[in-house]
């Protein structure tokens, strides 16, 4: 349904690209997490499964958490639109039709709850100043609990939403009422902005037009209550009146603190300060369950909020300006009031034909976070910039009110290229930007750790950065996924990915002498060994960065795609940091020659992208010690190429390889490339001619054992001589994308492979509608069924493909397969919940997943990647038929 646009603004106008839906909308396709497994795989699993049981006994006796909960898993909700929040400040999640919902305001944990106290409530008032309409700003059912007074009275088929992360759009059209109402949400993260990108609010820009005869007030309130989060067992809050003058501008606003865990959260809703309004007007402190009714009542009758007389006494007076006395700084309120809620009220009068606008900022400041197995305070990386007293939610709201025009310029300068650019299909556009939500609600934590690390150090600029792999698979960068994701820190925080690049180096030297049992096979292993990438570093639950390794079920020392993925990443880094000249200029590709100067990201944007051959230097090393690592352990036959153990010793951690494997290979013959081109870059030629030898060995054997004429084979036995991978060229994928002049795999083979994996596992499955199956048995005609992993289609994997497919000139073939899933995800109602894997029946697994960001490496493949022009019959030349993808 086309809604018309409201206002001269620019910014109010609904883009025409993101997640578009009427607030009645009801998503066609049906997904649930619901697992099942077939007789066979329940067999092979049995072992696994008893000790996985013992495990989760075990953590419930001890009142903890399991970091994969496969007994109460959470099936998407299909009801969400863009989060709110910055990136490592905790997220809040709302709903397209309006709901707060999601909160994640400890690091890592999960409420999934919709409060209905929290909320936007409109007054519409006609000329003789009589409410003619009043509703909350939401069309999701009424919950039971909700204040029994207020009305739900929008007509969900009149209003739509547009999502375009990290902004949303709702368009109410109210011109029953004589009015048209636009609701813009900004959440300030954007890239290569790292001070502001970390603050933990957002603004609500509400834009009326009067299309009526006669004169209107549209009143706007935002209500604010204590959050019901599982960590509270008892309820302690505080309200409190908050006054903020920030560059001589006026804003004011009313706080609620209340305890998250332990740690102390307080909520700021602001406005600015219209300048014919006293600070006694528009606001309330009430409580949920006895004064909502008064809340209700008070705007009805008076179309804004007024103090109610039992709970809130007039607040301190405020020096005024024409008396000069300008108050720069903050003033602490005098009195606190019990209470749980507050609210705000911003009135806007129109005359007929009129148009106007207010803007609302909702932030939370918590900055400290405590473990409690942790002696050592962490703060934020947002403290650096407002302190760690906790009083710092006003000028936060201030400061973003007063700087939201400028955020949307940054955006605007870095969205606009890639939404006009014809190489990207329109679908794609839009999934690139609304993916990027798990980068701040990826249970995303950013702490300022300045003092810890030495000048040199990109940490002491750049903080600690971490991110889960799933909501419900809770460890910190796991990296085997990140592996997939990294392209979008890589390419839009850059230092955030060289943070998190330095953190794991600094892993790799660690042995401990602690032990476990693997959940897999019940061995004892230790939980890390020397010259070893880490598979993740640790759990919110417990001390994350601190103790590392929280995955039990396999030992991950021996998992054969880790240290590979880190030799990859480094090599891909490295030719995106010296090409990043202009980070917002979509026309200049990173094709760069090697003497070209470090560049700067923007001097407004406060940061450098860091040095790119100080960051070769720094994590070379590292980077030789890992590739001689696997050589000495996992090349049994001396022939350069290393061998799998026989168990899921890799990313797909229930599927088993066995000798020679693809996926493993392929990525080492890359990750052997990628040394070598560092070697060259470095001038180490002794270390160059080592590992040149290595890898002619390698690629030699990895053509003899597993090139079949056709694809290379899953692995070496016969059991899997049909069996087509999808992602049997990830090595080739991180090879075109760091830029590698070594010809590893013949150009022929990838071709070939490509093709194959095309007609097989993309277009044989489901009719090519939900992307490429993980394996495609030749012989059964369908997907494999060896393992359950076998038999799902991985959302970031296929992006991976994809991203292959586009980097070897398939085009087409790379957005049918992208964009029929993105399609099928679109239709099942899993935005913003972007699960690891769809199945067959339309079922998924694991709800909102880290590698699904792999969609940047598709962004990065097209910008480097001309698509094929081919002539037409009357002689001119034409794009293929490949950009509106579906």
């Amino acid at each position: 349904m086309e809604m018309d646009t409201i206002g001269d603004q620019e910014k109010d106008h609904v883009p025409k690209y993101g997640l578009k839906l009427a607030l009645n909308h009801e998503y066609p396709l049906q997904s649930k997490q619901i697992i099942i497994p077939s007789a066979k795989q329940m067999f092979d699993m049995m072992p696994l499964t008893t000790r996985y049981l013992k495990y989760y006994v075990g953590k419930k006796i001890s009142k903890k958490k399991p970091i994969m909960d496969y007994i109460h898993m959470i099936s998407a909700q299909r009801m969400y639109g863009c989060p709110i929040g910055g990136i490592g400040g905790g997220t809040i999640g709302r709903g397209y039709k309006g709901e707060f919902c999601r909160f994640q305001l400890y690091p890592g944990i999960y409420d999934h709850i919709t409060v209905p106290e929290c909320q936007f409530i409109v007054n519409i008032r006609n000329a003789s100043n009589e409410t003619i309409f009043q509703s909350v700003l939401s069309t999701y059912n009424k919950p039971k609990k909700a204040p029994s007074s207020w009305e739900w009275n929008l007509n969900g088929a009149d209003c739509q939403y547009t999502a375009l992360y990290p902004r949303a759009w709702t368009t109410y059209n109210l011109s029953k009422y004589g009015v048209k109402l636009v609701c813009r949400q900004i959440s300030p993260v954007i890239p290569h902005n790292y001070k502001d990108s970390s603050l933990p609010c957002a603004v609500f820009v509400f834009t009326a037009s009067n299309v009526s005869e006669e004169h209107r007030h549209v009143s706007i309130t935002q209500t604010w209550t204590e959050i019901p989060l599982k960590a509270n067992k008892k309820k302690k809050h505080l309200a409190k009146l908050e006054m903020e003058r920030y560059s001589e501008e006026q804003t004011c606003g009313v706080s609620l603190e209340q305890k998250v865990g332990e740690t102390s959260c307080t909520f700021t809703v602001a406005k600015k300060k219209d300048e014919k309004e006293t600070i006694h007007e528009g606001y309330c402190l009430w409580n949920a369950a006895k004064t909502s009714s008064y809340v209700w009542e008070c705007l009805k009758k008076h179309g804004k909020l007024r103090p109610d007389p039992s709970l809130t006494p007039p607040p301190p007076k405020v020096p005024d300006k024409s008396e000069g006395k300008v108050e720069e700084k903050k003033e602490k309120p005098k009195k606190i009031y019990k209470c749980d809620s507050i609210g705000l009220t911003s009135v806007i009068s129109l005359d007929p034909g009129g148009t106007g606008a207010t803007e609302f900022c909702l932030a939370w400041d918590m900055p400290i976070i405590k473990y409690k197995k942790d002696k050592k305070i962490h703060r934020r990386y947002y403290t650096k910039y407002f302190g760690s007293d906790g009083i710092a939610g006003a000028s936060i709201a201030a400061y973003a009110l007063n700087n939201y025009k400028n955020w949307e310029k940054q955006l605007t300068e870095w969205q606009d290229p890639i939404l006009t650019n014809s190489n990207i299909p329109d679908w794609l556009k839009g999934a690139l930007m609304n993916e990027l939500y798990y980068i701040a609600d990826g249970g995303t934590i950013w702490f300022d750790v300045a003092e810890e690390f030495p000048e040199g150090d990109p940490r002491r600029d750049f903080g600690l950065f971490g991110y889960l792999e799933g909501h419900e698979y809770r460890m910190y960068n796991t990296y085997d996924v990140h592996f997939y994701a990294s392209f979008a820190l890589a390419q839009l925080w850059p230092n955030l990915q060289v943070v998190l690049q330095y953190m794991f180096r600094d892993t790799i030297a660690l042995e401990t002498e602690k032990c476990r049992t693997s959940l897999y096979d019940g061995k004892t292993v230790k939980f890390k060994i020397k010259d070893s990438i880490p598979h993740d570093l640790g759990d919110p639950a417990d001390v994350p960065f601190s103790n590392i390794n929280a995955y039990n079920i396999h030992d991950v020392s021996e998992w054969r795609d880790l240290n590979i993925k880190f030799v990859l990443q480094v090599a891909r880094d490295h030719r995106l940091l010296r090409a990043y000249s202009a980070p917002f200029n979509t026309e200049r590709t990173v094709e760069e020659p090697e003497e070209l100067e470090e560049p700067e990201a923007p001097a407004e944007l406060g940061a450098t992208v860091w040095d790119a051959r100080q960051y070769v230097t720094d994590m070379y090393p590292a980077c030789a010690a890992l590739v001689r690592r696997a050589v000495a352990a996992w090349d049994q036959d001396g022939d350069g190429l290393i061998e799998n153990g026989g168990f899921p010793d890799q990313t797909y951690d229930a599927w088993v390889m066995s000798g020679p494997s693809a996926y493993c290979g392929g990525l080492w013959l890359a990750a052997v490339a990628g040394v070598l081109s560092m070697a060259r870059t470095l001038s180490l030629e002794e270390d160059a001619a080592e590992f040149w030898k290595l890898l002619e060995r390698a690629k030699a054997a990895f053509e003899e054992k597993l090139w079949n004429g056709s694809y290379y084979r899953f692995d070496t036995r016969p059991a899997n001589e049909r069996v087509v991978m999808s992602d049997q060229l990830a090595g080739q994928w991180f090879l075109r994308a760091s830029g590698s002049t070594e010809t590893v795999f013949p150009e022929a083979h990838v071709r070939k492979a490509l093709s194959s994996i095309y007609e097989n596992n993309v277009l044989k499955f489901m009719d090519g509608k939900m992307g490429a199956v993980n394996g495609f048995s030749l012989d059964r005609g369908r997907a494999d069924a060896t393992a359950l992993q076998s038999g799902e289609v991985w959302v970031g994997v296929v992006s991976g493909l994809a991203a292959t497919m586009i980097y070897e000139g398939m085009h087409e073939e790379a957005f049918k397969t992208a964009g029929g899933l993105y399609n099928t995800l679109t239709q099942m109602g899993l935005s913003f919940e972007t699960p690891e894997a769809l199945y067959e029946n339309g079922n998924h697994r694991s709800i909102a997943y880290m590698r699904p960001l792999a969609i940047w490496g598709m962004y990065q493949a097209i910008i480097t990647t001309p698509p094929v022009h081919t002539p037409m019959a009357n002689g001119q030349v034409a794009k293929e038929n490949h950009v509106n993808g579906l």
